[in-house]
C-alpha cells in the first residue's frame, strides 16, 4: 500500500507543477516530452531520456506549448534536474 502511496503524491506533485506552469507561464526553462511540437521563437537546449529540455524569451511560452499538445511543461534546469527549489 505504501508504495501506491508514494506513487500516487509524485503523480498529485508533478500534476500540480503542471497546472501551475500553465496557469502562470513564468518559467525561464523548461522540460516537455519527446514528441512534443516545439512552436516557433522556442528553442531546444537539451534532452534527457524522454524529455525535451526547452528555452524561450517568450513570456507566454509555456501556453504555446500546451496549444500544441504537450502534455505537461515542468520547470527545469539546463541539466535536466527538475528545479524545484524556486
Amino acid at each position: 500500500m505504501r508504495p501506491i502511496l508514494i506513487i500516487c503524491t509524485i503523480v498529485a506533485a508533478w500534476v500540480a507543477l503542471a497546472l501551475g506552469a500553465m496557469l502562470t507561464g513564468t518559467i525561464a526553462t523548461a522540460a516537455v516530452p519527446k514528441g512534443t511540437r516545439i512552436p516557433a521563437n522556442v528553442a531546444i537546449i537539451g534532452t534527457a531520456p524522454g524529455l525535451l529540455i526547452l528555452r524561450s524569451d517568450d513570456p507566454d511560452y509555456v501556453s504555446k506549448l500546451y496549444k500544441a499538445g504537450a502534455a505537461f511543461v515542468l520547470p527545469a534546469r539546463r541539466k535536466t534536474c527538475l528545479d524545484l527549489q524556486r
